[in-house]
């Protein structure tokens, strides 16, 4: 059986085919009875775009936002796995060769530029990749 990420969200805006829907993405400790008691727990809203919805929504419908769980791991992996190894590598390269810590440190946060702005130039490509389906709620 395939797992899957779902969110709990509310349309705030359709255009054509495709949906805005706002989340409340909550932290570990947000379900927590003592959240309100205690400092670490916090939520955001976040607004997700969800392209080629072949329903009819309309803004206030409550939506379920379902993902495919290796989707997620694959994000991480995008998102902070690649860039720590890219990093990682452009300091233990440069270190030895330079013999200055200066230059590795700069080496290791300059390597990030590239890899951001081609992670940007295939934003679209990825868009497709990470594709949530989307189903309305009914209460």
């Amino acid at each position: 059986m395939e797992k899957k990420i779902r969110h709990e969200g509310i349309v705030i805006s359709v255009f054509g085919n495709t949906l805005t829907v706002r989340i409340v993405s909550e932290s570990a400790c947000g379900g927590c009875v003592a959240k309100y008691h205690c400092v670490p727990s916090e939520s955001k809203e976040k607004d997700i775009h969800v392209a080629d919805v072949a329903e009819n929504f309309v803004v206030g419908d409550r939506v379920m936002l379902i993902l495919q769980q290796f989707l997620g791991f694959k994000a991480v992996c995008i998102g902070y796995l690649i860039p720590f190894v890219l990093s990682l590598a452009a300091l233990l390269v440069t270190l030895p060769v330079t013999d200055s810590e200066l230059a590795g440190g700069l080496a290791a946060l300059l390597i990030l530029a590239p890899y951001y702005l081609i992670v940007k130039c295939m934003r679209y490509k990825i868009d497709k990749t990470f594709g949530f389906t989307v189903q309305k709620i009914d209460h």
